[in-house]
């Protein structure tokens, strides 16, 4: 991926947050208020094919955390969320600008863009540290910092065949140009969950919450079995 390409999903994925926070601070110092900025469950793991933008991702989540800190320091009334989205069913594939030889695709499980959006609100109202949407992002993050070796595994042998369809690549770029349309959702990335029992969980008030932490622990459980399964069907479908 030429470098020149590298550095302009930076100046969206970082640098448009980092804009975006310092005007946000600029406004909220003094009356309050909160900054929900956008990461991806990438920005505490890493998977292949999407190295520029699992860094671009790891810098916003860096920048977050450095941010909050320094707000907490001179006491400024603003909270600043990162949440942490899983594969979600936007034209996020389709806008990509792709090197590959066929078409790719988000593993599932892919949820709603609902789900991000509820996400995103409630952090505007109160106050949190981070929220994952959709139980796979907290899944993924999990699995990376408690077997970060047995994570690479996995990832190295079945990461890029997850993310392939073995379909002819079609064309498609808002790199540069942003004529892509403004369609919320994709619609091809097969099942599509339209709420995540792990991030409602995390969000409900607190008797909801509580009865549905059991049940989204068991759902992270499936997900990750579901995601594993599936890159193993694909890569046998190669030989």
């Amino acid at each position: 991926m030429p470098l020149d390409e590298q550095r302009k999903l930076f100046e969206t994925n970082f640098w448009g947050v980092v804009n975006g926070s310092l005007i946000a601070v600029r406004h909220l110092r003094e009356k309050g208020g909160a900054i929900v900025n956008l990461g991806s469950e990438l920005s505490d793991v890493a998977v292949p094919l999407q190295g520029a933008y699992v860094a671009s991702k790891h810098a916003v989540k860096g920048y977050t955390d450095a941010l909050r800190l320094e707000l907490a320091d001179e006491g400024a009334p603003v909270s600043v969320t990162l949440v942490k989205p899983a594969g979600i069913d936007t034209l996020f594939v389709e806008h990509a600008k792709n090197y590959l030889d066929e078409q790719p695709k988000l593993p599932q499980p892919v949820y709603a863009p609902e789900v991000v959006a509820r996400a995103i609100l409630h952090a505007a109202a109160h106050p949190a540290r981070d929220i994952y949407a959709g139980g796979a992002s907290r899944g993924m993050a999990w699995f990376g910092r408690s077997a970060p070796r047995l994570y690479d595994a996995i990832l190295s042998k079945l990461g890029v065949k997850a993310q392939l369809t073995g379909e002819p690549r079609r064309e498609g770029d808002a790199l540069y140009h942003g004529n892509m349309g403004m369609r919320e959702r994709s619609g091809r990335h097969g099942r599509v969950r339209e709420r995540s029992l792990y991030t409602d969980a995390h969000t409900l008030p607190a008797g909801p919450r509580a009865a549905l932490i059991g049940i989204a622990g068991a759902m992270l459980v499936a997900a990750a079995g579901r995601y594993l399964r599936e890159a193993k069907v694909h890569r046998a479908s190669k030989f």
